[in-house]
C-alpha cells in the first residue's frame, strides 16, 4: 500500500472528537437531572458518573460546568457539584417567568400561525389525550410519554411566534418546569378526575388559540400554568 493511501485511510478512522464526547456527557447528565434520576441536592461524584455512563472525566467535567451556567448543578468549590435543589420560592419564580414569557409567545404565534401551526396544535393535542396524564411514578414508560406529549403541546402552541430568543429562553424554563412536575408524580395516585381536569384545560386553551381569541387564551393559558404553580408548591409546604 502507497504511503499516500495509508495516511488517507488513518484520516478517515480519526476517533471522534471530544467536542462530541463532551456533548454525549451533557444530554446524558441533563436528562437524568431534568428526568429525575439524578435527584436534587445530589452530589455527582466523577468517578460514579464516569461509571454510570461509561466515559472519561473531562467530558464529564466540562458538562458539568456547562450545566452550572444552565442552572441545573451546582458547584461549590471544595464540596464540588451536584443537582440544584428545588424550592417554593424557585418554583414561584421559574414559573412566574415562565408565564410571562409565553404570554408573549403565544400572542405572536395567534397573530402569525398558519393552517399548518393550527393543525399541528391538534395533531398535538391528540397525542396527549393518549398519553394520559401517569398515576404511577414507577412507571417509567408512562410518565415519558406523558412528559413528551405534554411537552409536545406547550411547544406547538407557541412554535409560530417569531422571536427566536423568547423561544430559546422558554424552552430551557420548560426544562425546569419538568422537574418540579414530576414532584406531583411521587405523590399518591391521580384521580381519574383529576386527568380529565388537566385533559379540559388543555382542550379550552386550543380551542381559544385556535379561535385566534387572544385575550381568552392569554387567560387560560396563564390560569393553566400558574394553577400548576400553585398545586406544585404546596407539596413544599406539607
Amino acid at each position: 500500500m502507497r504511503t499516500t493511501d495509508l495516511l488517507h485511510r488513518l484520516q478517515n478512522t480519526e476517533p471522534a472528537p471530544a467536542q462530541t464526547i463532551s456533548e454525549r456527557a451533557y444530554q446524558l447528565l441533563r436528562a437524568d437531572i431534568i428526568a429525575g434520576g439524578l435527584a436534587p441536592g445530589e452530589k455527582l461524584r466523577l468517578q460514579a458518573l464516569q461509571q454510570r455512563y461509561e466515559l472519561g472525566v473531562s467530558p464529564i467535567r466540562e458538562a458539568l460546568m456547562l450545566l452550572c451556567g444552565e442552572g441545573l448543578v451546582s458547584n461549590e468549590g471544595q464540596r464540588g457539584f451536584s443537582v440544584s435543589p428545588l424550592s417554593r420560592s424557585d418554583l414561584l419564580d421559574l414559573m412566574g417567568a415562565r408565564t410571562s414569557i409565553e404570554l408573549l409567545l403565544l400572542e405572536d404565534a395567534i397573530a402569525h400561525g398558519d393552517d399548518d401551526w393550527g393543525a399541528n396544535i391538534m395533531a398535538a393535542y391528540y397525542k396527549l389525550t393518549k398519553a394520559r396524564l401517569p398515576t404511577d411514578a414507577s412507571d417509567t414508560a408512562a410518565v415519558e410519554l406523558w412528559e413528551s406529549a405534554h411537552r409536545r403541546f406547550h411547544f406547538a402552541l407557541v412554535c409560530a411566534a417569531t422571536s427566536k430568543w423568547l423561544l430559546r429562553i422558554d424552552e430551557q424554563l420548560v426544562d425546569h418546569s419538568e422537574r418540579y412536575r414530576r414532584i406531583r408524580l411521587a405523590y399518591p395516585r391521580s384521580s381519574k378526575e383529576l386527568a380529565n381536569d388537566v385533559l379540559k384545560e388543555h382542550l379550552d386553551l386550543m380551542e381559544a388559540v385556535l379561535a385566534r381569541d387572544t385575550a381568552k387564551a392569554s387567560k387560560l393559558l396563564r390560569q393553566h400554568l400558574m394553577r400548576t404553580a400553585d398545586v406544585l408548591s404546596k407539596r413544599f409546604a406539607e
